[in-house]
């Protein structure tokens, strides 16, 4: 292992999964499985969205930048995770610094957007004739537009708080990335308002999101719960039940990694669990999305048969 000797003027060392040294070969490709899955099937599904009409409808249009965040998400965690299982494992302090923010800024952004899917849910159900009239295209726009705002403002006056805090000598950081609880595990100052500032930003939005969606599925299940026939139930609940997965993964998977002070011991089980949220969860959305969606199964049919058709109109073509 590199040792800090002078060599990483500032930087630090990302161990990754160290402590399995027999098992690296296996491990790189199965989390290089998971990164290129969740690349292919968060672009099939944008791809899909795009160019059928049937699906240009909000739920579809927030789905779509959902995918787009979950490209990102992984995008910015794998490269440089996989490159550990290879004994590449020096991080610049402005690669560090950058991989905190983005993080952080592509978290919220996650978080908002699922909670935007989920109002988006209430409308669908609770008032289904206004639909679009209230999510209107500018509406949706401007919900999106607002998520990407505020995810990107949001953390800034963290990462510079970040910035004036000095590190010990010996920095490694136990994790698959720049987090912000390894990372100020290594702090030799006090990082007591550091942590408050987490609390403070982090609980607003992340708070503020859980009140509002779980507000949204009160009225959902309120509205389902009086429909009469079971099938109608069990077809209202269907709209939703993939959303509800997902957003249910994800807060657990928050809750277990954040809900401890950043700078006390980080757990090895922590590792796992950050890879269900960078890496697992963005490669189930889509099969959430489309395995139980019959509009989307539809969808991605006729995009295979037509890319079939043509594909098959070419080499009759070359033939000739």
């Amino acid at each position: 292992m590199l040792l800090l000797n002078g060599t990483l003027q500032g930087g630090f060392i990302l161990l990754g999964f160290y402590e399995y040294p027999t098992l690296s070969v296996p491990l790189f490709f199965i989390f290089l499985s998971i990164y290129l899955l969740c690349l292919l099937e968060n672009t099939i599904l944008i791809l899909t969205i795009c160019l059928d009409a049937d699906l240009h409808s909000p739920m579809y249009f927030f789905l779509c930048n959902l995918s787009f965040l979950d490209i990102c998400f992984t995008s910015l965690i794998f490269p440089k995770f996989l490159m550990t299982f290879y004994d590449l494992r020096l991080f610049s302090y402005l690669q560090c610094m950058t991989q905190v923010y983005l993080f952080m800024a592509l978290q919220g952004a996650e978080l908002l957007i699922l909670t935007v899917m989920s109002y988006d849910r209430y409308v669908a159900i609770c008032h289904p004739l206004h639909y679009n009239i209230v999510l209107n295209t500018k509406v949706c726009v401007l919900l999106a537009v607002l998520t990407w705002v505020i995810s990107i403002v949001d953390p800034a006056p963290l990462i510079i708080l970040m910035l004036y805090i000095s590190f010990c000598k010996l920095r490694i950081i136990d994790h698959l990335f720049c987090d912000l609880v390894p990372l100020l595990a290594l702090s030799c100052d006090d990082v007591s308002k550091v942590e408050t500032l987490i609390l403070c930003e982090g609980g607003i939005v992340v708070v503020s999101a859980f009140i509002f969606t779980l507000i949204s599925y009160i009225f959902i299940i309120q509205v389902i719960m009086k429909i009469q026939s079971k099938e109608g139930r069990k077809k209202a609940f269907s709209t939703c039940s993939s959303h509800l997965s997902v957003i249910v993964l994800l807060y657990l998977s928050l809750i277990f990694v954040y809900l401890q002070q950043p700078s006390k011991h980080h757990s090895q089980n922590t590792k796992f669990i950050s890879i269900l949220n960078t890496g697992v969860i963005p490669m189930l959305n889509p099969l959430l999305y489309s395995l139980r969606n019959a509009k989307v199964k539809a969808a991605l049919y006729r995009s295979v048969k037509k890319l079939t058709n043509r594909i098959t109109h070419y080499i009759h073509l070359s033939k000739s």
